[in-house]
């Protein structure tokens, strides 16, 4: 059971991803982009970048499950590892996210 949530936290991850990745790829290819109008570049990837974090966030929560079920040290030690690297990542697409809604402002303005 709890490594069925698990497994379903894992695929809603992949399923938000997956789905930011093809919303990022179809606004590129279908839209214009005129500065300082409706949908930039900076808006698309800001908008990709906060469902990257989204779908990393499952991840961990996914990993968090599987290693209380499952709590030896090496599970215990691989999870803080993997932990820290998503933790990371989050950070820095968040920076990445706040700058570019800083940027889209700016030009809006």
């Amino acid at each position: 059971m709890i490594r069925a949530i698990a497994l379903l936290l894992s695929y809603f991850g992949v399923m938000i991803i997956a789905y930011g990745g093809t919303k990022a790829v179809w606004q590129l290819l279908t839209r214009p982009f005129p500065r300082g109008k409706g949908m930039t570049y900076a808006r698309v990837r800001g908008e990709f970048a906060q469902l990257i974090v989204l779908g990393l966030d499952f991840f961990i929560a996914s990993d968090i499950i599987t290693t209380l079920s499952v709590p030896s040290l090496d599970e215990v030690l691989r999870l803080g590892g993997i932990v820290l690297i998503r933790s990371v990542l989050t950070f820095l697409l968040s920076k990445e996210t706040a700058e570019l809604r800083k940027e889209e402002m700016v030009h809006d303005g």
